[in-house]
């Protein structure tokens, strides 16, 4: 599940690079680092939840 989460990060990287290099593309800056914040919390929700469960 971890490696889904990872990476998805890294595909959020990408396309927040990519719209920053592309000026016309600002849309897509904002959708990577929405769906980056997104995600990273959710793999932080998931990692805490299975610290959790081994206690």
């Amino acid at each position: 599940m971890m490696r889904i989460v990872f990476v998805l990060l890294a595909l959020w990287v990408v396309l927040t690079v990519v719209g920053f290099v592309v000026k016309s593309l600002f849309w897509l800056a904002v959708v990577g680092l929405v769906l980056f914040a997104g995600t990273a919390a959710y793999g932080a929700i998931r990692r805490n939840e299975a610290r959790r469960s081994l206690r």
